[in-house]
């Protein structure tokens, strides 16, 4: 598996269903988001980046259709994030299906040499999983990179018989940044294939200084009166939660499509 460099996902397991949920509905969800963690050896940075820049010029040339964007983003700790989209499970995106897809373009040779070229760099896939994207749970249906390039995402591991009292946190977050029209965008994604029982906030930023500082939530709440609120569903979500992990992103359009 650390030899195998895509796009995408490469596992792609059977129907998954949340157990236990009745507060999200279908039409609740926006989207699937395929998350693929990559951790490049440092030797092999620059040819990464060179292969990757050259996967996306390929793709701009061929106008390849939409459903086949991807975006890349760089963590603090010098991982690579790529992710893609698709409005369900029965439509995740594959290598193969990339492959399918630059064929009958007519650039299949020059996309399998790219792979076979990323395939010889030391690459190995640290994380791959797939979430699901709810509307209940984000301020907004979808955001601009180009606008908010900056993202961090807290993923909260929870007991899957907690899952509805992060239901209720997660609308009281929702309405309260609402309410003081909190100026960064919220997306928050339930957990499906590979992750059952994650569950990811994604804040999006422009400035990461203002996102730490006079618009770092806790003083943005302050200034609005809302300390105690926002702290009592801080509280909730710590008591939910048996672990937390945090990246810090930075959008790649070089390396994305």
């Amino acid at each position: 598996m650390n030899k195998i460099i895509t796009i995408v996902s490469i596992l792609i397991l059977g129907p998954f269903l949340v157990l236990g949920q009745k507060s999200i509905q279908a039409s609740d969800i926006e989207i699937h988001t395929q998350l693929t963690f990559l951790k490049v050896s440092h030797r092999d940075v620059v040819n990464f980046e060179r292969d990757m820049g050259l996967l996306r010029k390929l793709s701009k040339e061929g106008k390849l259709e939409e459903h086949f964007d991807w975006l890349t983003y760089r963590s603090d700790t010098d991982q690579y994030l790529i992710i893609n989209f698709s409005n369900g499970l029965d439509d995740i995106l594959t290598l193969e299906g990339y492959r399918n897809a630059f064929h009958e373009k007519g650039t299949g040779e020059a996309f399998d040499a790219l792979i076979k070229s990323m395939a010889d760099l030391n690459i190995s896939v640290e994380r791959n999983y797939i979430i699901q994207m709810l509307l209940p749970w984000s301020t907004v249906a979808a955001i601009s990179v180009s606008e908010f390039p900056l993202a961090t995402m807290t993923e909260y591991d929870i007991p899957t018989n907690t899952i509805e009292q992060f239901d209720v946190a997660m609308r009281q977050l929702v309405a309260l940044l609402k309410k003081t029209d909190y100026p960064y965008p919220l997306e928050s994604n339930r957990g499906s294939i590979g992750a059952y029982g994650t569950m990811a906030l994604v804040w999006f930023y422009d400035d990461q200084d203002d996102y730490m500082g006079k618009n770092n939530l806790l003083n943005w709440m302050e200034r609005h009166g809302a300390t105690q609120t926002l702290q009592s569903i801080v509280n909730m979500l710590d008591s939910i939660s048996e672990s937390t992990r945090t990246y810090n992103l930075r959008y790649e359009k070089s390396l994305s499509y």
